[in-house]
């Protein structure tokens, strides 16, 4: 069985498979390594001109640096979440609009829908940009997306409303920058 919203098509889940079981602990296996080895690398160098992407893995700052880049984007991972607080559309909303307010962004709307039998899928529209979110609470698992365009942002702030309230036992973060300017024409 699958809802259809404006927001597309998303079918709904089977039980856990020994293949889930399996990606699941390649994800584990690769969140350790990451986790061992991310304090031993140096911080990230400016990417190369010719890259097509600026990005760092559990960045050290989220700040967003307007010297630099047009905008930051977050992808945010949350795993092994409260499944009961990824369900409701209303739960989910409040988190997302409440993490918005708290890091000093400007709200313009917001727009969220929950599917049957469970999940929610969102956007809060910012002056500065969007935050979404997407939920998967048979997997316990959150996609949340930040995406800023202004240092008085404060996204440290955001990430910390989403950890109380969606209580992940894992939050991954990786950092995008978007629109270097060293590359943008004019």
């Amino acid at each position: 069985m699958s809802k259809v919203g404006i927001l597309g098509r998303r079918p709904a889940r089977s039980t856990t498979s020994w293949l889930d079981w399996l990606r699941s602990l390649w994800r584990s296996a690769c969140a350790w390594l990451t986790h061992l080895l991310a304090p031993a690398a140096p911080a990230a160098e400016p990417a190369a001109p010719s890259s097509r992407f600026e990005f760092e893995l559990a960045p050290r700052s989220l700040r967003q640096d307007d010297s630099r880049t047009l905008g930051t984007h977050l992808l945010v991972e949350l795993y092994g979440c409260n499944a009961r607080t990824l369900e409701r559309v209303a739960y989910v909303e409040r988190a997302l609009v409440q993490a918005a307010h708290e890091s000093n962004a400007h709200i313009v709307s917001h727009f969220f829908h929950e599917f049957e039998p469970y999940g929610v899928s969102g956007v809060v529209v910012i002056e500065e940009s969007h935050y979404t979110i997407h939920t998967w609470p048979e997997h316990r698992y959150a996609a949340v997306d930040l995406f800023y365009c202004a240092e008085t942002v404060d996204a440290e702030r955001a990430l910390e409303v989403l950890r109380r309230a969606f209580e992940p036992e894992q939050m991954d973060v990786m950092l995008i920058r978007r629109g270097v300017l060293e590359r943008t024409p004019g």
